[in-house]
Order: C-alpha cells, then structure tokens, then sequence
C-alpha cells in the first residue's frame, strides 16, 4: 500500500473513533445529572441539606418566582442546618435532560407536598429549568436554574 492511502485510512479510522466519544461522555453526563437529581430528592426529603448541597455550582444562581434570587452562599447556609425532618417533600419527573459538551439543560416537572398543620396537605407542581455545567473535577453541577409558578397539582386523568 502507498504511504498517502495508509495515512488516509489512519485519518479515517481516527476521525471516526473521534466522532464515538461526545455520544458516549453526553450519555455518560446525562446518567450523572439524573442520579445528582434522585440523590438531591432524597436527601430534601429526610431533611439533610449538606447532601443536598452537591448538586450546586459555585458560580450558583436561581430564579424562584417570588423572592430573593438563590445563590451558593445562600444554599450553603442551609447544608449548615442540623437534619430534621422537613415539612415540605419532593417527587420529580425529568421530563428532558440536553448534552452539549460541558453544558446541560434540564427541564424537568417538581411535585411539592406541604404538610398543614391543619386539613389536608399542599400539593403543588412547577416546572423547571436548570444549567448545568461539567466542574473541573467532572462532576456535573446546575450553575443557573428558573422555576415556573406553582400551580395545583394535576388530578390523574381517568381511565
């Protein structure tokens, strides 16, 4: 074989092998944000915000519909709360989960439930979306996020 064919084909066995990786690492990015996402429910949910905290970025910064803006400051406070049991709890459908080297975006469906000290509980839902940016330790961390209003939770449709 000519030297120009065989660095051709080393060209293109290369370029091809080049082209597997981004499909693999965005796969491989999407499963740690949805497992970063289970583990922050489960920990709001028993109350431990320290372990919460491990979804959030430095550079953190959210949008609630009312109040003061979120930031990592701010999170960080309350990871520096004692555990307790809390009085709101979390359920959360991912409704899409977006790739693109080292940025994602998440939008996704939250289900709060308010236990009242009288009556019935609050359940609400809003949706929801969240950056999320590949850390310089490969973790993955949601650095901006927007929340929807809350609206009532959906009654299942009959069947």
């Amino acid at each position: 074989m000519k030297t120009s064919t065989l660095f051709g084909l080393a060209l293109l066995v290369t370029s091809s092998l080049a082209g597997a990786h981004p499909a693999a690492d965005n796969a491989a990015a999407e499963k740690q944000i949805r497992a970063a996402l289970a583990g922050w429910v489960e920990a709001a949910n028993r109350g431990d915000y320290k372990a919460a905290s491990e979804v959030w970025a430095p550079d953190l910064i959210g949008w609630a519909p009312e109040g003061p803006d979120d930031t990592y400051e701010r999170e960080a406070a309350y990871a520096k709360l004692p555990i307790k049991p809390p009085t709101t709890t979390y359920a959360l459908t991912i409704n899409e989960v977006i790739v693109d080297g080292s940025l994602a975006v998440v939008r996704d469906t939250w289900t709060q439930t308010t236990k009242q000290a009288a009556g019935a509980d609050k359940v609400e839902t809003f949706r929801s979306y969240e950056v999320w940016r590949r850390q310089p330790d490969a973790s993955w961390k949601i650095s901006r996020w927007i929340d929807g209003p809350m609206m009532p939770a959906q009654k299942p449709a009959a069947k």
